[in-house]
């Protein structure tokens, strides 16, 4: 699609030849801003942006009114397609920010739109990095890599304070329950070939470490009250033991039944 105006002719790619009205509209305001003056705040726009390949040319800057520097982006996304139309979303998106020179555009944005734009970002994104986009797509680290991770993160501990902040950003929310689907899939990921430990065995010296660092571990009140109070209203799975018929608890049942029971 061409755009004509007074001194430039300006070829669009990748536009939306559905939003006809949204390109109208466009022209009619940066048609507009080419023959006039301002005395107030102004901000300088791009009629051809400059991610599509527009030029810091005269021919192509005008001086818009903060809202009308907002429309505008935002007509920019409705009017483009692919690739243009994921940079438009980020640039609306990043219309938002502020700084102490910048009197950016304060009427609000409806909640229903800031979700719109917002998840079509956040999914646009996802795809742009999946896969082959994901920078270690296909790569692995070294070993040595792996050591230096490892030697950077020893003994690193966090600070009361970030203990904190992270107690307050999980308090009294409560995770959504798998579904069948996500457990089929995380079973799948741990096992077989997919499990780190698969084909290793533990050592001694690895058995001893871990051991002594269970053995004698004794909670806190506060551990003991968070469990506790964690537990408030579950019901624990049970399950019958074909040898005594009683129904145990699974937590208990491999210790004390099936295999175990006194009556097998």
């Amino acid at each position: 699609m061409t755009i004509l105006f007074k001194y430039v002719i300006i070829e669009f790619t990748n536009i939306n030849k559905h939003m006809n009205k949204y390109t109208k509209w466009y022209n009619n305001i940066t048609n507009k801003a080419k023959n006039r003056t301002l005395s107030c705040y102004t901000e300088s726009h791009h009629i051809k942006p400059r991610s599509m390949g527009g030029l810091d040319t005269p021919d192509n800057l005008v001086d818009l009114t903060p809202r009308e520097h907002f429309i505008c982006h935002w007509l920019l996304v409705k009017m483009t397609t692919g690739k243009d139309h994921h940079k438009m979303l980020n640039a609306l998106r990043m219309m938002r920010a502020e700084n102490p020179n910048q009197e950016r555009y304060t009427t609000k944005i409806t909640a229903r739109v800031y979700e719109s734009i917002k998840q079509e970002y956040s999914e646009l994104q996802s795809k742009k990095f999946t896969g082959k986009g994901n920078g270690m797509f296909g790569k692995q680290h070294t070993q040595e890599a792996k050591d230096k991770i490892r030697q950077k993160n020893l003994g690193k501990k966090l600070t009361a304070e970030q203990i904190e902040n992270l107690k307050r950003a999980v308090t009294g929310k409560k995770k959504p329950p798998f579904t069948d689907e996500h457990k089929a899939k995380l079973s799948a990921a741990g096992s077989g070939k997919n499990n780190a430990n698969y084909g290793k065995t533990v050592s001694e010296e690895t058995r001893k470490k871990i051991g002594d660092k269970i053995r004698g571990r004794k909670q806190t009140p506060e551990e003991r009250l968070a469990r506790g109070l964690a537990n408030i209203g579950k019901k624990r799975e049970k399950r019958l033991c074909p040898h005594c018929s009683q129904l145990v608890a699974v937590n208990g049942y491999a210790r004390w039944h099936g295999i175990n029971c006194k009556l097998s």
